[in-house]
């Protein structure tokens, strides 16, 4: 059960997700009963607080799936107490040197690798393990994955993909298109920068580690598929909400 992320990483083909940033976990739990193969929390530019990362991370496993945490911007706390809450992934922000590399995977894992402090009973006992065996499953069952969004992170993409306890990224289009193109408007998958988001999953792949993205467009998600990204963020809560809402008035006269 606590494998089922690990499952999605190893199996062929591509999985799916979607981003939510509401703290309901009504709503965290029916995206998760839906074909999606993973649920990704957004505490970073979503309204997640502790109380909502706990009752959505437990919705979504119920549901059979994978929770998913993206991190605020260092928040290294945070890393501990959501994989304390069951998460099975988190993603931190702006991970642009080795040494932002190095903070991150010491928070999320236990040591030998990391500094993770020690409280593993709640989240042991979501996945009906004992304590000891999550311990164990964590080395192969859990994922750090770092964000990478900038010029910076990219030049220095070999040296973070080398450190240990970091065990994938996460390709952030449109804050990379922003400091890439040097420009306040984003362009996700653009021309300017979709050769490297590319090479940043080619590289990923031949460091033995997971290329995950976020994308809004069946276009991109087919893109990044292309390119070997394992899973692709392909829809968000408040997107899906609004669509279908506009989608109610089809047809009334």
């Amino acid at each position: 059960m606590i494998s089922r992320l690990k499952d999605l990483f190893t199996q062929d083909g591509t999985s799916y997700a979607c981003w939510t940033g509401f703290r309901d976990p009504q709503v965290a739990g029916a995206l998760a009963r839906q074909k999606f193969d993973a649920i990704v929390l957004d505490a970073q530019h979503g309204f997640h607080d502790d109380g909502s990362l706990l009752d959505c991370i437990n919705a979504i496993v119920v549901a059979g799936k994978s929770p998913i945490v993206r991190l605020p911007l260092n928040r290294w706390d945070l890393c501990e107490k959501v994989l304390d809450y069951g998460a099975l992934g988190v993603a931190a922000p702006m991970i642009n040197t080795k040494a932002d590399a190095k903070a991150f995977a010491k928070s999320a894992n236990y040591p030998g690798v990391g500094q993770r402090s020690y409280a593993p009973r709640y989240a042991a006992t979501l996945y009906g393990l004992e304590t000891g065996a999550y311990q164990h499953a964590t080395l192969t069952d859990i994922f750090a994955l770092a964000q990478i969004e900038t010029q910076e992170a990219y030049d220095n993409l070999d040296d973070i993909l080398a450190v240990e306890g970091i065990d994938g990224i996460l390709m952030g289009p449109s804050d990379f298109s922003i400091s890439v193109g040097k420009t306040l408007e984003p362009d996700a998958y653009g021309p300017a920068t979709i050769d490297l988001v590319k090479d940043v999953a080619e590289r990923t792949i031949a460091a033995g580690k997971v290329p995950t993205c976020f994308t809004l467009t069946a276009e991109h998600a087919n893109l990044c598929r292309d390119f070997g990204y394992k899973l692709i963020s392909i829809t968000m809560d408040s997107s899906m909400i609004a669509a279908g809402a506009a989608k109610s008035f089809e047809g009334i006269k």
